[in-house]
């Protein structure tokens, strides 16, 4: 029978993942589990013994990968199974235990007191129901030698021990390890589950310790553990987490007794832990972290040290956001994780290794996009040497940037059909055959002479060879410890150092959380309309100055701490007209201020008290995505010309009516010009309209609202007509053509607080899409004065592309336009904390 067939494939598969713990096996696990139950006939006798197996399946995951939505399908799955399971049925004492089982799972991710107290009467209620002498008899009502006693031991002393943690009770943790002592002295030397029962043991006597500091038991932890570490063969799967709990007990006995020999067996055993071939990457990371953070306190001489603790943490980032998850997926894990990469850079420039800090930071920073660019990367050279290789590379690469996109069906609510759950985890278990083939042909490209290093992190030598010759590149680095900019300069071998001394993270931090107070205070979250805010003073408060927090102050600090510093060091002057350009590559708190705006403004001003007056600024998310714009081919002349998108009255939104004039000045310069474009207004400016017409146009004009998604980073919007065009949507296209984006709206470049590191916002999403360069906003920008800004870049960027041969729009001089349009704007109305944030929030992005 296939249902029989398919349950027996999912048998094998988990037995295959209990070894491995490979995402890929216990994913098909639960493909062959749900598709058993799906082929049962309606009333089948096996219903419940499958979607009990079903359950187990989703149990496992949970343990393994911490997604909330499996347990609580294992505990939906099992609650049916013990609904259908009549009374006196021999099997429904165990269906109880496994419920309270994933009860207490799931008590252990989200704290619900509720799901432990349930847990715990389940679990009593399976007592109460096995009779004397029943196999499946639970704890002391099961026979002596029963070959399920030391789990139900076990599993019972762990309800014990997290009931301890919640509510404090000794007598709980005294009951944990007598049960659990009891489960190792009843499992036979060499049984498998051995390790396991020794270290919680060593974990229950670990939280004695720490609550009564009794010497003897933290003893007794670190004795058991190391028992569960002798008995586990090298290379099994749960080597790394017993070594990485064998460390913590040895942290906490050195942090009671200051043994040094405890302090020296803590860091080798998260060392061993961290650099583990197999087992959990989220243990291994762990551990990496308290390996550095160990080595970082012990003294300065060994921060050398910690070096190769940094190194792991980057490729453990890279390793646990690998292409086998969405990209939703990718960001929830990279949502604690981003600061990695700039403290392992700020480890490195403690100890005089910029080089190593600028390699860490291109491998550890934008992780997203720099995985989208490599499945966009062209593979001419390669096609040269092995077609069919080259051939089949692009077509996986295609369907994993699709798969990327896809619903991750641990995210699925609980009520979706069966079949959709089947399709879904289908649809998932191919995402991870293609990740897995995408490796096994990297890794044949690589042993072809000459690719050896193909799509591998790019080392410092290669990253200083890509360097644009105009002008520099200063990656700022914000980390707790230290504050520090990486200048990479065309012609140098290694990036220029300059510490930062006169800021802190903790100042910048300040002085990101002072802006946003700012303009949160006078509603600058959209493109507004100078006369709608008259007409309605609810909806942005009048503006009262405020001596302690002016943009003008924010500026003339991050001139003096930051930017002076930095030209400085860099030699920069302000004796000429053409200036050089200079792309900031900000992270941290940094990635939320106007650098580009730094000066010293008002009364009194001089020049060469102001950033714009030493050089023309351009942003980047990082230098690879950088390189990879520049190395782009200039925009096909038949797709040359500018789709103009305005949206003055967009539903539920203020209206914005100076759009219509923004984009109906610039098609009439355009037109002068002989430059070929097409306008969409209002209801013919719907999502599918401008999302195709993209692909028609090397530039794109969008004058709209727009947003940044806060639960969702991709969902960040421009809002046409009919629904927003999401980030998502965006970043779906590849467009060989595109060149130039100019988004007159607001928020388009305003990343998540949460990840600072990966850039992700509007701006950084047409780059992706194919655009070399981006003219974005900080936040707000004003209705009325934004047809200027428009005006002024236009013009100028038409008379520089006409200066260079025939009439035609380059974005290679976006940033050059953009510079003499707010300077236009500046000089049109002045100083006042009023008047600069009209100009302030525009940028350019990209080359």
């Amino acid at each position: 029978m296939k249902a029989d067939v398919l349950n027996y494939c999912g048998d094998q598969a988990l037995k295959k993942f209990k070894i491995t713990h490979n995402i890929e096996d216990i994913s098909q696990v639960i493909t062959a589990y749900a598709q058993a139950v799906a082929c049962l006939p309606e009333g089948d006798q096996k219903l419940g013994s499958f979607l009990s197996d079903c359950a187990s399946g989703y149990y496992w995951r949970f343990n393994s990968f911490g997604q909330i939505s499996d347990i609580n399908e294992a505990i939906s799955k099992s609650k049916v199974v013990a609904a259908i399971t009549p009374d006196g049925d021999e099997k429904l004492p165990g269906l109880l235990s496994n419920i309270g089982t994933s009860l207490r799972s799931r008590f252990e991710r989200i704290g619900e007191i509720e799901d432990l107290s349930d847990a715990i009467q389940l679990q009593r209620k399976a007592v109460e129901l096995t009779p004397v002498g029943h196999a499946d008899l639970p704890i002391e009502l099961t026979p002596f030698g029963h070959a399920d006693l030391p789990s139900w031991l076990n599993n019972l002393g762990g309800s014990f021990l997290h009931r301890f943690e919640r509510i404090g009770e000794m007598t709980d943790i005294s009951e944990s390890i007598r049960l659990q002592q009891r489960a190792v002295e009843l499992t036979p030397f060499g049984h498998a589950d051995l390790p396991s029962w020794l270290n919680n043991l060593g974990g229950s006597f670990l939280h004695r310790f720490e609550r009564i500091g009794e010497m003897t038991d933290i003893s007794e932890s670190i004795q058991l553990r190391q028992r569960a570490v002798e008995l586990t063969p090298v290379g099994h799967a749960d080597l790394p987490s017993w070594l990485n709990n064998l460390g913590i007990s040895f942290l906490r006995h050195f942090e009671h007794s200051q043994n040094l020999e405890s302090f020296n067996s803590a860091v080798s055993n998260f060392r061993l832990s961290a650099n583990s071939p197999t087992g959990s990457p989220f243990i291994s990371m762990s551990a990496a972290k308290e390996w550095a953070k160990l080595l970082k306190q012990s003294s300065p001489l060994s921060l050398h040290d910690t070096l190769d603790a940094h190194e792991r943490i980057v490729h453990l980032l890279s390793v646990i956001t690998g292409l086998d998850n969405t990209v939703k997926r990718r960001h929830d894990l990279l949502n604690h994780s981003s600061q990695f990469p700039i403290a392992a850079a700020a480890a490195a420039l403690s100890v005089n290794h910029p080089d190593r800090a600028l390699e860490w930071l291109e491998q550890g920073r934008c992780i997203v996009w720099n995985q989208i660019n490599q499945l966009r990367t062209p593979v001419e050279d390669l096609h040269v040497f092995d077609s069919t290789l080259a051939d089949k590379f692009t077509s996986i690469s295609k369907q994993l940037e699709y798969a990327g996109s896809r619903l991750d069906p641990r995210h699925i609510g609980e009520t979706l059909l069966m079949d959709a759950k089947i399709s879904l985890e289908n649809e998932a278990h191919n995402h991870l055959k293609l990740a897995n083939e995408r490796d096994e042909v990297l890794a044949s490209i690589r042993n072809i002479p000459g690719f050896e290093n193909f799509l591998l992190p790019r080392k410092c030598s290669d990253l200083m060879s890509i360097l644009p010759e105009d002008g520099p590149v200063v990656i700022i680095n914000g980390d707790e410890d230290r504050c520090d900019a990486l200048a990479l300069m065309h012609g140098c071998d290694k990036p220029l150092h300059i510490p930062l001394e006169r800021v802190t993270y903790k100042k910048a931090k300040s002085y990101a959380e002072r802006l946003r107070q700012y303009l949160s205070s006078r509603k600058l979250i959209s493109r507004y309309s100078e006369q709608a805010a008259s007409d309605s003073r609810a909806a942005r408060p009048a503006k009262q100055p405020d001596s302690r927090n002016t943009i003008q102050e924010l500026l003339h600090t991050l001139w003096t701490y930051l930017v002076e510093p930095i030209l400085e060091a860099l030699a920069m002057t302000d004796d000429g007209n053409d200036l050089p350009r200079i792309w900031w590559c900000p992270t941290g708190p940094f990635a939320f201020l106007p650098i580009h705006a730094a000066g010293i403004y008002g009364k009194g001003a001089a020049k060469g008290n102001c950033l714009a007056d030493f050089a023309i600024s351009s942003y980047i998310p990082s230098l690879s995505i950088l390189d990879k714009l520049r190395s782009r081919k200039n925009p096909n002349t038949t797709n040359h010309g500018v789709l103009l998108v305005s949206q003055p009255d967009t539903p539920n939104l203020q209206p914005i009516s100076c759009t219509v004039k923004e984009v109906q000045k610039t098609q009439e310069e355009l037109n002068k010009r002989g430059i070929r474009s097409a306008l969409y207004s209002s209801k013919d400016a719907t999502a599918e309209v401008v999302l195709e017409s993209l692909e028609s146009f090397s530039c794109v004009h969008l004058a709209c609202h727009a947003s940044q998604g806060t639960d969702n980073p991709m969902e960040s919007s421009i809002y046409l007509y009919d629904k927003p065009l999401t980030l998502a949507e965006i970043m779906k296209k590849d467009l060989p053509n595109a060149d130039l984006a100019f988004m007159s709206a607001c928020q388009t470049s305003v990343g998540d607080e949460k990840l600072p590191e990966e850039a992700v916002h509007l701006a950084a999403g047409m780059l992706a899409a194919g655009y070399r360069s981006v003219v974005a906003t900080m936040w707000s920008i004003s209705d009325e004065h934004a047809p200027y800004v428009a005006e002024k870049f236009y013009e100028n960027l038409l008379s520089r592309s006409s200066n260079e041969g025939g009439a035609k729009l380059d974005g290679a001089s976006a940033a050059q336009a953009l510079h003499v349009a707010t300077r236009h704007l500046r000089e049109k109305l002045g100083d006042s904390d009023k008047d600069l944030l009209y100009w302030i929030p525009y940028i350019h992005v990209g080359i």
